[in-house]
């Protein structure tokens, strides 16, 4: 009998054979994770703790902890050691830290547990940090609202209201001061309403300061109506007539909000002002416009109360101007005595949706009260007339005549009318507000540009379906999808174009699928199908899945219409099959995000289904793509030269080749990491760094007579050549490095030049200004065309080697090298040939009046003292045949 295994110890043996994979498995954990010595030596840590410590994970492992920590953290960290140790079991600590890298206080949670061998001596301790400062500072956020609409409640002064808030405010978000700025009654002025932290002289500086287009960030924003977030007061142009002042009392930074009424009547403007130049993080902004909501809101409901007490004792003092004014007030105004109305304005008719006021005098106030309403809206009446004093304003809900409900807030006044006791009425519309919250909620959950879910209420309805499918044993599927070369298409045509795309894609999706099921765009240019299947196996799941995703992949690759252009674009489809066991919502995401990348990898245009592998493979990409940066940061990347000669055999310059030199996989080919960094967007830091040192390396070559001469050709990437600073990222490499513009030659290939070509020969144009050449590289292997060949201003063509190759054994290609060569000629061009390998593919290109090769004949990618070396010594540089020039 085979024994049956033992999981507990199969597992030991795992972690405890295999480092990497435990390290593997802690690097997964999305919060900081370690384990250290009671004496502060770090034995292990995951990448996102030591990315908080500023290291890597080697970098951390086994050095001490005072490598990064002064000795007073230092001993705030032993103190809560001891205090582990000392209770033999897990401890939380709640801390607030100083995080100068964000210019905030953090909230962190921190598990420690200690470990101890079996004589009871404490051997490790393991740690877990949560960083909690978002739920933090919501909560604080949620109890300073709070706290608002109560002393709102209550009635309290204006200023003693906005001085609270302000406060509570300031307390939740260190170092913020808030000022609050009140609209003048002429419109047209700002004046001081509150700011507790504010210095007073600058408070009494701005004082009445006229709104305008470029009067700092609050009365820009009251003009605007718009958010204006200034973060360095120093250099931000709508300071320029207040930068002394605010400079002068330390402060650096301006977010301010305009507040507006329920009617969108601008009240004020409130800001946080930061002593330090600052942008706002997502949730501080988010704060700062709740509270601008909320501010509106006290001051409108201040003006309103102003307003009603204006109008009761004008109402007193003259009943005829009592009944013209309420006669034309916006809010709804009644009178009843006895319960039965006996005056309604035009407001209260147009409320109750009544044709004329007769419909209304003579009713029952009982019979326009909600039935939830009725008894506490009666009670108020008698309150009323009983006390004889004004009732505070409460919300209630009333029923129109036309059978529909609306909510109002209610304030009621006894008051004498035709000579007996009364009740006043005045009813203010909700509906404005609660638009507002419906707005506000919209724009929670769903996307703006496509209207569709976002991916914080498509998680969630994941988490419900996985819920539901546990429940019922029913089985459901996950699509994620990612429209194919997006990114491309919005650096080289604009967002505009991009957004008209992803409103398509989203209409053709939701065409896709049934009801039942929920389409959501979750990302940039991705999005989540949550099908609602019901199938009672998985093999019948998938299959309903398979036939909606090949639906989905037909209809989002037919032809689109982007501003009046066509367009082709494909998708790739990941699908996940689930029913809740021990995946939760989370990992079925990523599940369905590893398929979908093997979709990508396996060509695009395609669905995969989840496995295993998949999920193998998608780690080791993201592993690749944080070597990648982490070697570009080490500066392991390097710039290889290839030789390029003239017809004699004489160097006249080289092709600059960006190689990686990996301190963890050794040498790795430019086919691996170009197309992932033109994916990611490395490329463009990446294509930086070669144009600057190509041109280091021009400055070196000019100190040497021999090649003081010579050119130096560099590769330039479509999403390089489409920033709209790449003219000034040229300038700024030949002004760092004081190269010769004439010895720099740019090559580009020709599926860069097809697209808006007049704003192609601009940007050209630009650059050749400076003295910079062209080349257009890889010539006949695209997109081909001499109507837009003869406009650019190329100084020469590359025969591609794919021509080369073949030239001896294929004539149909030695036609195309010799066509090029004449072609490039008659436009002014001069025409080199690459990939030459041999004296046989020299001599004939020669013979066509070629006018420069490069290839493995002359020499291969080399490190750039090499290259200089085998310039002077001859080397593989001299030509076969025939006399060569000097070379040094």
């Amino acid at each position: 009998m085979t024994p049956a295994l033992d999981p507990s110890a199969s597992l030991h043996q795992l972690f405890t054979g295999d480092l990497s994979l435990l390290q593997r498995f802690i690097d997964a954990l999305p919060v900081h994770c370690f384990v250290k010595t009671p004496g502060n030596d770090m034995v292990l840590i995951n990448q996102t703790g030591a990315q908080a410590l500023g290291s890597t994970v080697q970098g951390v492992r086994g050095k001490p902890l005072a490598t990064w920590l002064d000795a007073g953290q230092l001993a705030h960290v032993s103190q809560q050691d001891q205090q582990v140790l000392t209770q033999h079991h897990t401890v939380r600590f709640d801390e607030t830290l100083w995080d100068a890298q964000s210019a905030q206080y953090r909230h962190n949670l921190t598990f420690k547990t200690p470990v101890f061998d079996a004589q009871g001596q404490a051997r490790f301790l393991i740690g877990l940090v949560l960083d909690v400062t978002e739920q933090k500072t919501l909560e604080n956020q949620t109890a300073s609202e709070l706290q608002l609409l109560e002393l709102l409640a209550t009635n309290a002064p204006l200023p003693e209201l906005l001085a609270a808030y302000t406060q509570s405010f300031e307390a939740n978000f260190s170092g913020v001061i808030c000022s609050v700025l009140l609209m003048d009654p002429d419109g047209i002025h700002l004046r001081h309403g509150a700011a507790p932290k504010l210095p007073v002289a600058f408070c009494q500086a701005i004082d009445g300061v006229v709104i305008g287009p470029m009067v700092g960030s609050c009365g820009t924003a009251a003009f605007t109506r718009e958010t204006v977030v200034v973060s360095d007061i120093a250099t931000d142009p709508l300071w320029q007539d207040y930068r002394h002042l605010a400079l002068a009392h330390g402060l650096q930074a301006c977010w301010s909000v305009p507040i507006l009424s329920t009617k969108g009547r601008v009240l004020g403007s409130f800001a946080n002002y930061h002593r330090e130049p600052r942008s706002p993080q997502a949730h501080e902004l988010l704060a700062l416009k709740r509270s601008a909501y909320l501010l509106g809101l006290s001051i409108e409901h201040h003006q309103i109360g102003q307003n009603l007490a204006q109008q009761e004792t004008a109402l007193r003092e003259s009943e005829a101007r009592y009944r013209t004014l309420v006669e034309w007030s916006p809010e709804a105004v009644a009178v009843h005595s006895l319960g039965m109305i006996t005056y309604v304005n035009t407001a209260c008719i147009k409320l109750l949706r009544a044709d004329t006021a007769a419909d209304l005098l003579g009713k029952h106030i009982g019979e326009l009260l909600h039935p939830d309403d009725r008894e506490r809206g009666l009670a108020r009446a008698r309150q009323a007339l009983e006390t004889g004093d004004s009732i505070p304003m409460t919300e209630e809900r009333l029923l129109r005549l036309d059978g529909s409900t609306v909510s109002v807030e209610i304030q009621s006044t006894a008051i004498v009318y035709d000579g007996a006791p009364a009740v006043y009425v005045v009813a203010h519309d909700l509906s404005k507000r609660r638009e507002d919250e419906e707005t506000i909620h919209h724009l929670a959950f769903f996307d703006a540009l496509t209207g569709l879910p976002n991916r914080r209420l498509m998680l969630d309805r994941l988490q419900q379906a996985l819920a539901s499918s546990q429940r019922k044993q029913l089985h459901g599927a996950l699509l994620l999808l990612d429209l194919d070369n997006f990114k491309q298409l919005n650096d080289l045509q604009g967002h505009n174009v991009g957004d008209a795309l992803l409103l398509q894609a989203a209409r053709r999706l939701q065409a896709c699928v049934r009801k039942s099921d929920s389409v959501g765009r979750v990302g940039g240019d991705e999005f989540m199908v949550l099908l609602d299947i019901g199938a009672d196996s998985a093999s019948h799941a998938a299959q309903y899945a398979e036939t909606v995703a090949q639906k989905i992949l037909k209809q989002l690759a037919e032809p689109y219409t982007l501003l009046g252009k066509p367009y082709a674009s494909t998708c790739s489809i990941g699908a996940m099959v689930f029913m809740q066991g021990g995946d939760g919502r989370d990992s079925v995401v990523k599940m369905a995000d590893a398929a979908m990348y093997q979709a990508k990898a396996a060509g695009r245009n395609m669905a995969c289904f989840y496995d295993p592998a998949m999920q193998a493979q998608a780690v080791a990409r993201a592993e690749f793509e944080d070597d990648m940066r982490e070697g570009f940061e080490r500066h392991e990347f390097t710039l290889f030269y290839q030789i390029q000669v003239d017809v004699q055999g004489c160097p006249t310059g080289a092709e600059a080749l960006v190689r990686w030199r990996s301190a963890k996989r050794g040498m790795v080919s430019p086919l691996e990491f170009i197309p992932l960094a033109e994916e990611n967007g490395m490329i463009l830091p990446l294509g930086q760094y070669v144009l600057e040192t190509a041109c280091t390396q021009l400055v070196a070559w000019a100190q040497q007579p021999a090649t003081a001469a010579w050119t130096v050709a560099v590769n330039v990437s479509a999403r390089q050549f489409a920033q709209a600073g790449f003219v000034d990222d040229v300038t700024q490499a030949l002004k760092k490095t004081s190269a010769n513009p004439l010895l720099l030659k740019l090559e580009l290939t020709e599926s860069m030049l097809v697209k808006n070509v007049e704003a192609v020969i601009a940007k050209m144009n630009a650059i050749k200004a400076l003295g910079v050449s062209f080349s257009l590289d890889d010539f006949g292997t695209g997109y081909s065309s001499l109507s837009y060949l003869k406009l650019l201003p190329l100084a020469q063509l590359k025969i591609d080697q794919s021509f080369v190759r073949d030239l001896l054994t294929d004539p149909n290609d030695a036609v195309i090298a010799r066509t090029v060569v004449a072609l490039g000629h008659s436009l002014g061009m001069r025409v080199i040939a690459e990939g030459v390998e041999t004296a046989a593919q020299r001599d004939l290109l020669a013979s066509m009046d070629c006018d420069a090769f490069q290839g493995y004949y002359f020499g291969r990618p080399v490190p750039p003292e090499e290259l200089f070396t085998a310039a002077r010594c001859g080397g593989s540089l001299a030509a076969p045949a025939g006399n060569c020039c000097e070379t040094g």
